[in-house]
């Protein structure tokens, strides 16, 4: 049985396609080992029964105090060791990173000992590791063209994983044909949701008639009773959830999505085709959530609107539009089922059967 070795942990935007890749594999019947750190989000959500997860140390450099960027560099050096020693052990016979700085020891160390290597790289601008690994990676898969600002027959524009069950989900011509005027609006935070999203939408929403939106809202662990709060004081018709686990029934109901512009989620619209809002994390390295964001609407694909003080009044115009325009949110819908690949799955899996051809 052959083995593919998963370097990726950290936020939900590294794991979630990592993980929709590895479930793939094992599909096929491959033996699939997870590199990961110990307060990962990998840790709850991998079926550790199916998948072995060993815990290497990593940590992010950029942004960092003095002292964090010393403990990075330091937890690098170990990673080195911890890595090369465990592939020796395990003998992969492919490696795949999926970006952060988890990524570079399996990398390079994968470099040193001929192990066939691959990247994923999520986001419209390269992160750092995924910039240095490029060059030591034999294949490069992007999800939005021209995230490392080089075009050859190294780079793979292949979009992301995405979960097969969203494949299902009901077109927008079934959707967006009702006139009813009515939005059924999914507010998204991200995995481990957003507190901003949580304070500030509840009250933006209330300059709305009841009548015309209802609102499912996923608002992170520990945040239930203060966002739930929130709407009820407003009179608004409200779910609110910390976690969902059946995120193909929350997409088939809404018909407006409000969130972050991650790239996992910005891929699932994409499959799914629904117009929606997307407001960029600001504080993202590089700012790449909103260059994500940029691209969609540079494509007529979404809506971005700023975090900042002018958010509510913004979002108060834009919602005004949009309920009044259906024609407005089926177009949104429409377009951006054309602007990312859908086949990222497949393309991925197929040019990474060549590497596991004589291993």
């Amino acid at each position: 049985m052959k083995t593919i070795a998963i370097f990726s942990s950290g936020t939900g935007g590294h794991v979630y396609p990592a993980y929709t890749l590895a479930k793939d594999y094992l599909a096929k019947n491959f033996n699939v080992i997870w590199f990961g750190t110990k307060d990962g989000i990998e840790n709850q959500i991998i079926d550790k029964e199916k998948i072995n997860i060993l815990h290497i140390r990593a940590k992010g450099f950029r942004g960092k105090k003095v002292t964090e960027k010393i403990l990075s560099v330091a937890y690098l050096l170990i990673s080195f060791v911890q890595v090369f020693n465990l592939l020796r052990k395990n003998k992969p016979n492919l490696i795949i990173g999926f970006g952060g700085y988890i990524s570079l020891s399996g990398i390079l160390t994968a470099f040193l000992l001929r192990i066939p290597r691959v990247i994923h790289e999520q986001n419209a601008i390269a992160g750092t590791a995924n910039k240095i690994c490029y060059y030591f990676a034999n294949t490069v898969f992007e999800t939005f063209p021209g995230s490392f600002k080089k075009f050859n027959q190294k780079i793979v524009h292949s979009g992301s994983l995405i979960r097969s069950e969203l494949s299902d989900c009901t077109k927008p011509e079934d959707i967006y044909t009702s006139n009813s005027f009515f939005l059924k609006i999914l507010v998204l935070g991200g995995s481990q949701g957003s507190i901003y999203f949580n304070g500030i939408l509840p009250f933006a929403l209330s300059h709305f008639s009841r009548d015309r939106f209802e609102v499912k809202h996923i608002c992170g662990k520990g945040k239930l009773a203060d966002t739930d709060k929130k709407y009820h004081q407003y009179g608004i018709k409200s779910m609110v959830m910390e976690y969902s686990d059946h995120m193909r029934e929350l997409f088939d109901w809404s018909t407006l999505v409000i969130c972050r512009s991650g790239s996992t989620t910005l891929s699932e619209l994409s499959v799914i085709g629904r117009a929606s809002i997307l407001i960029p994390f600001p504080h993202a390295t590089d700012d790449h959530q909103y260059k994500n964001a940029e691209y969609l609407s540079n494509n007529s694909a979404a809506i971005t609107l700023r975090q900042n003080d002018n958010f509510v009044e913004n979002f108060v115009t834009t919602i005004n539009l949009l309920l009044n325009n259906e024609s407005r949110l089926y177009a949104l819908a429409q377009n951006i089922k054309t602007v990312l690949p859908h086949d990222g799955n497949e393309t991925i899996m197929k040019i990474n059967s060549q590497y596991l051809l004589d291993r």
